[in-house]
């Protein structure tokens, strides 16, 4: 597969934040849709019996309820454009009376990294990162050929756990779907606490899941 990391692209970003439970005026998700929807790329909303959900045509999505707020969007420009909408408009929600901890129930960041080869990212899980041999494939996969396998990965980060899968897209089986998703039990100060989280999912993914997986299919 190809070696090269530009072609490893952030593609979605998502946070989910439990805190306190806070009084969520009716009035709160219409003005913030009004004043910054555009912005965000939110165009819709949707009241629910303790808070609400905007959403827009491009996958972002801002879901607000008394005790927990999450946000999630497709990153265009980049896992940094990504964060930068994100942590913006957490900062809208929470305006000047951000809760005293947050809880980060998960963190996902979600990747794909082109082969540039057709079947390139399963030939890449099975024969180089997963070196599943013949007798091995005849056993999980059968009569076969065209099996798909993946990894999966749990580690301790920060002071969280990361949970990494590595499979083949079946639509378009060059690229290969990183998907990192961190939780952490215990409470977060503040958003650029959470900020820093994320930082270390995408450096954990640009460094040494990066590294693994060239140095693996480069065999």
């Amino acid at each position: 597969m190809s070696r090269n990391p530009d072609l490893l692209r952030c593609e979605f970003l998502g946070v989910t934040l439990r805190h306190e439970e806070r009084a969520i005026d009716r009035a709160e998700p219409a003005l913030l849709l009004a004043r910054s929807g555009e912005a965000y790329g939110l165009n819709r909303l949707e009241y629910a019996d303790d808070g609400a959900t905007l959403s827009g045509p491009n996958g972002s999505e801002l879901v607000i309820r008394a005790g927990q707020t999450a946000t999630a969007g497709v990153t265009s420009l980049g896992f940094h454009e990504g964060l930068t909408r994100i942590t913006g408009i957490l900062e809208e929600v929470f305006g000047g009376e951000p809760p005293d901890a947050l809880w980060i129930e998960d963190l996902t960041l979600i990747a794909v990294w082109d082969t540039e080869e057709p079947d390139g990212a399963r030939l890449a899980l099975t024969k180089d990162i997963l070196q599943l041999d013949e007798e091995r494939l005849a056993l999980v996969s059968g009569d076969d050929p065209t099996a798909s396998h993946g990894l999966r990965i749990w580690r301790k980060l920060d002071d969280g756990a990361l949970d990494v899968a590595l499979e083949p897209m079946h639509s378009e089986p060059s690229r290969l779907y990183l998907r990192l998703v961190y939780s952490q039990d215990d409470p977060v100060a503040d958003l650029r606490a959470v900020c820093d989280r994320a930082e270390s999912v995408n450096e954990y993914l640009r460094g040494a899941l990066a590294d693994f997986v060239q140095t693996r299919a480069s065999r």
